[in-house]
């Protein structure tokens, strides 16, 4: 399901204590105030779980002497395997193994054993001697989607939308509008702060249980 900017600001500002006007059409309407509240609280749960619906999967094809290519644009999975815990990076079902000192490493063509991070981008050790393909599992911070379907980082035009699982929905926006009202109240002081907090607190909860209720998997971020 898709959740557009437009109607999570109207449903926010619908809440019980909210100083905002509910019935914005366009992106003039929106007040700059609930929509940096929305906004900080969308990534602050987004990036709190592992949930399925931001498990996004690169496939990098190599070429031949070059060794970068560019991030995943999130947090590579990290899995328990028989041979412990490895990244999620794998060439023809091996996972590779995690450089920590690529500085002391010369260069070397091959069929890539390990991989490392630098300047940005995913460096793979030896070098390709030929094309091969690597895919990495990640967790994406994108936290949806614009109007052409391109990745997006904030929520800003009417149009811009999230997207989830239509069995997460409601309890999603229960936690997000629960928060981002905690964000536009500001004051902890503010009488009605305490009882958002309380809100969002079983909404979080609830959320995370629908979804495994524990972090199944580890991740990293480069």
């Amino acid at each position: 399901m898709a959740i557009t900017l437009l109607d999570l600001y109207n449903k926010t500002a619908s809440q019980p204590w909210s100083m905002f006007d509910n019935d914005a059409v366009e992106n003039d309407d929106f007040e700059p105030a609930l929509i940096s509240a929305i906004n900080k609280a969308l990534v602050e749960i987004w990036c709190s779980y592992p949930f399925e619906f931001r498990l996004k999967h690169k496939k990098i094809i190599t070429q031949k002497y070059i060794n970068k290519y560019p991030l995943p644009d999130g947090t590579i999975l990290q899995k328990s395997t028989k041979l412990g815990e490895r990244y999620s990076v794998i060439l023809n079902r091996r996972y590779l193994e995690f450089v920590e000192n690529p500085e002391l490493l010369e260069f070397e063509l091959g069929k890539p054993e390990g991989f490392y991070i630098k300047n940005n981008s995913l460096c793979f050790y030896p070098a390709p001697d030929d094309t091969y393909t690597v895919n990495v599992d990640y967790l994406t911070f994108s936290v949806g989607v614009d109007s052409y379907n391109k990745p997006i980082y904030a929520l800003c035009d009417a149009d811009d939308k999230i997207v989830i699982p239509e069995k997460y929905e409601q309890l999603f926006l229960s936690t997000l509008m629960s928060k981002s009202m905690m964000y536009a109240l500001s004051a902890t002081s503010d009488e009605n702060f305490s009882g958002y907090a309380i809100e969002y607190e079983k909404a979080y909860k609830l959320l995370i249980k629908s979804a495994g209720g524990r972090k199944k998997n580890r991740r990293i971020s480069f």
